[in-house]
């Protein structure tokens, strides 16, 4: 890793480039923060190209292009002769010889039809390649914490996350719908989330402020902005720290938003996080 570039200080379009050749796909990145931990988990977990993205930028020396252009009009100039002399030979042979009935077209010869691929070979490939695309492709996780009302970042969490690898991400309480973490799921790719908890000390000092009732946690799609409440811990109501039934599944390519949303008593400044476990999986519908 010692020759490749310090990834901080490459470009977007770098970024994009190197990520290609670990053929992660890119397209459902819109933050530089997501490219670049997609990258710097791309050289920690993946082999690595053989081609860096900078030979593939590399132009074509002047070299090989003179080449190319001067092979052209010699082969030109070759073909020109050739019909000449083709056309000339052939007249005078019409002056001397009747022409004959030229030979009828076989319908396919056996050389064509073992190159064309079978309707179902081809079908298996395509579905090989964009597996392959998919294992390479992590969900992302990013929430940037912001400082209100100016809302400067002051904070971020990110991760990215391959399929066949445990889910978990720890949210940031807050009540801003703004502050919500971004998770980005390729196409082929399934995210499942089923258990969240919070920590019982930090729960229990959050509950003694005035006002404070509890915490919870909040999901919005593409489908639907609306952030919802998915489960909630209540001092009044919940008897646990702890809940493992949630059962959310979400195949890409989707984009969804998670919240940890204080009840009340964040006027003092206080949050508590919760942190949600899963997994991450290919779609296997996707593949069928």
């Amino acid at each position: 890793m010692a020759d490749l570039p310090d990834i901080s200080s490459m470009k977007l379009s770098e970024l994009k480039s190197e990520l290609n050749l670990y053929g992660v796909d890119s397209s459902t990145f819109a933050e530089k923060s997501e490219f670049t931990a997609a990258l710097q988990n791309a050289r920690s977990t993946m082999p690595r190209p053989s081609t860096t993205y900078r030979e593939v930028e590399q132009p074509k020396p002047p070299s090989e292009e003179k080449k190319s252009s001067s092979s052209k009009p010699s082969s030109s100039s070759h073909r020109s002769k050739t019909a000449s002399s083709g056309s000339s030979s052939s007249s005078s042979r019409r002056t001397n010889v009747k022409q004959a009935p030229a030979p009828a077209a076989p319908s396919a010869t056996p050389q064509t039809q073992a190159s064309t691929p079978a309707p179902a070979a081809t079908t298996t490939n395509s579905i090989n390649m964009k597996k392959l695309t998919a294992m390479r492709s992590p969900v992302t996780a990013l929430q940037q914490i912001k400082e209100h009302p100016s809302q400067n970042i002051i904070g971020e969490r990110n991760n990215s996350f391959l399929p066949g690898s445990p889910f978990s991400f720890s949210l940031y309480g807050s009540t801003q719908e703004s502050d919500s973490a971004i998770i980005r799921i390729p196409d082929g790719v399934c995210l499942k989330i089923t258990c969240a908890s919070v920590n019982r000390k930090a729960m229990e000092e959050y509950l003694k402020q005035k006002g404070s009732i509890g915490v919870s946690l909040r999901l919005s799609s593409e489908e639907n902005p609306e952030m919802l409440p998915m489960w909630t811990f209540d001092n009044n109501r919940s008897s646990g720290y702890t809940v493992s039934s949630l059962g959310l599944k979400v195949c890409g390519p989707r984009t969804i938003r998670l919240l940890a949303y204080m009840e009340m008593g964040f006027r003092t400044g206080a949050s508590v996080d919760v942190h949600v476990f899963g997994s991450v999986t290919l779609n296997r519908d996707a593949f069928d």
